[in-house]
């Protein structure tokens, strides 16, 4: 059976924002001082638009509970990094092509599978929430999502029927692979009836949220 001709792995803008921070960069770093004139003016980009997230990323992290405005900018910043990465992997495979090793070298993911043949991730289901170990965390637990590479999780505190009062409570710097995760809770979210809504997504893009589910409150 003949194989697909290999493939860069494009990143999505559903990837978690620290995932494509550290991505970027390292293939940013390996191809800016390239020979080829079109490989090293497109890792540069890349290499400025991972530094640009990073920045977002800390100040997500340092204002997560006093402005979640820089959550938007973390965000946008992201997308703009997921761009410079898809068109620094375009013309990689175009001027570098069917080099797999040399790309995986670079810091690429290699794959034979094109994203078209990949369905979305279905719903989260049978959600729960406990609390964590630690004061101000929640346990989440859902079943497996078939095709899903990574989660993400908001909560309210609000009516669980708002969907606007939703907060996205997903660590910008941890990838939420498995079917349970430890999130830690804004403080003026503590000790108060909270209400969940998980997604999957895969480098197709995201599946649809799940309906709300919790209830209960966290310890803080």
């Amino acid at each position: 059976m003949a194989h697909r001709p290999a493939k860069i792995k494009r990143l999505n803008n559903s990837t978690n924002p620290g995932t494509v921070k550290s991505k970027t960069a390292t293939v940013g770093a390996n191809t800016s001082g390239s020979t080829n004139a079109q490989i090293a003016a497109k890792g540069a980009l890349a290499t400025t638009a991972a530094g640009n997230l990073d920045t977002a990323i800390t100040d997500k992290t340092n204002k997560h509970n006093a402005d979640m405005a820089a959550t938007g900018v973390m965000h946008r910043k992201s997308d703009l990094s997921v761009t410079a990465f898809n068109n620094l992997a375009a013309i990689v495979e175009v001027e570098d092509p069917n080099n797999p090793d040399a790309w995986v070298a670079e810091g690429f993911e290699v794959t034979e599978t094109d994203i078209t043949d990949l369905p979305l991730p279905g719903p989260v289901i049978n959600g729960s929430v406990s609390n964590g170990d630690f004061l101000g965390t929640a346990d989440v637990h859902h079943d497996p999502v078939p095709n899903a590479d990574n989660y993400t999780h908001r909560v309210t505190k609000a009516d669980a029927s708002d969907d606007s009062k939703y907060i996205d409570v997903t660590d910008p710097k941890t990838q939420y692979t498995k079917s349970s995760a430890t999130i830690n809770v804004p403080a003026d979210y503590l000790n108060v009836p909270l209400f969940w809504k998980s997604t999957a997504h895969n480098s197709k893009g995201a599946g649809p949220e799940s309906a709300p589910y919790g209830g209960g409150r966290i310890n803080g």
